[in-house]
């Protein structure tokens, strides 16, 4: 790890980037097993150098105090940070199983009281319509479930490549929907979408920690500005051997850009979320914007010691936004 010339920001290689001068006019399929390579990507460790700035002197440089600021802040970059102490103790009794199983209904939770469905739930309502949204008229749907990463979970590892997990149209969400769970459960997510009262949908994302007694330290998630993102690196992907379905999933990559900037929070606690925007459309969509948070886990700039390895867990929360209050995309 090397610190940039202006001794700021740490620098690191993140994997996954697709080189400048690659082009594409077709979907790239990524071999999650490895089998076969992908075009256009740089090769592991070789990869250009790119400053991780800290997202929390990011925050404070733009918090105008204002009681919207949060929410400003979410639009304009894709991600957020907030503090809040969650009522949930045990983060694995709401636990699905691992990646390719999240369409598997026969995975049960992992405790006799989900605390998931009983705590967090309302909690993530109340932060999307009094935070995040709230000056929006929205629908929310959640499932009482999250899915767990770290040791002793049922995904024991950490996501080491530069995606975002959806793609960039109504048809991509809905194809990805099939994939991961039915058929039956896609048309359902149309059929909601496509209601007149229906402007546009959000996928939101809720990162934390759990179960850890100190900061994080080990492989903490590097988020990037999606102000810094031009439309015309982002490349349409997705990944085959994923999902228990055989489908491939739709997912969007990235085509290094210089001006892209790049970020993480620091000692990340148990008692802070940070938000990410997964998905985005409008039905009146000028197609300009970019919305979704690219992101990716790397490797801690400056541990100390035996750092404690990560815990953490996932909620993607379903946002319905409706007619009767402006756009996001205005």
């Amino acid at each position: 790890m090397m610190i940039n010339e202006n001794g700021t920001a740490p620098l690191t290689r993140l994997n996954g980037l697709f080189k400048p001068g690659f082009t594409n006019d077709h979907k790239i399929v990524i071999d999650v097993k490895g089998q076969r390579p992908t075009p256009g990507v740089y090769p592991l460790g070789e990869g250009p150098t790119i400053a991780m700035f800290n997202g929390r002197e990011l925050q404070a440089s733009e918090d105008d105090g204002q009681a919207d600021f949060h929410s400003r802040f979410f639009k304009k970059h894709g991600f957020v940070l907030l503090q809040h102490e969650s009522k949930v103790q045990n983060w694995d009794s709401g636990a699905i199983g691992a990646t390719a199983s999240i369409g598997d209904h026969s995975v049960k939770t992992q405790a006799d009281v989900n605390e998931i469905e009983e705590h967090y739930l309302p909690e993530v309502e109340d932060i999307i319509r009094n935070t995040l949204l709230p000056t929006k008229q929205i629908a929310i749907q959640q499932a009482p479930m999250l899915l767990r990463r770290g040791d002793g979970t049922a995904n024991p590892f950490y996501g080491q490549v530069v995606h975002n997990d959806y793609g960039l149209t109504a048809d991509d969400f809905e194809e990805n929907v099939a994939a991961f769970a039915a058929a039956e459960d896609a048309r359902g997510w149309r059929g909601m979408f496509e209601k007149d009262e229906v402007s546009g949908f959000m996928l939101i994302n809720f990162w934390r920690t759990v179960h850890m007694k100190h900061p994080l330290q080990h492989f903490p998630l590097g988020v990037l500005d999606a102000s810094s993102v031009h439309r015309d690196d982002i490349i349409s992907t997705g990944l085959e051997g994923f999902t228990m379905s055989g489908r491939i999933t739709n997912q969007l990559s990235l085509r290094y850009n210089e001006n892209q900037r790049w970020y993480y929070y620091p000692r990340m606690t148990t008692n802070e979320v940070l938000v990410l925007k997964l998905f985005e459309c409008h039905k009146d969509d000028d197609d300009a914007a970019v919305y979704n948070s690219y992101h990716s886990a790397f490797e801690e700039p400056f541990p100390k010691g035996d750092v404690e390895r990560r815990q953490s867990c996932e909620h993607r929360v379903s946002v319905f936004q409706l007619r009767n209050q402006p756009s996001q995309a205005e």
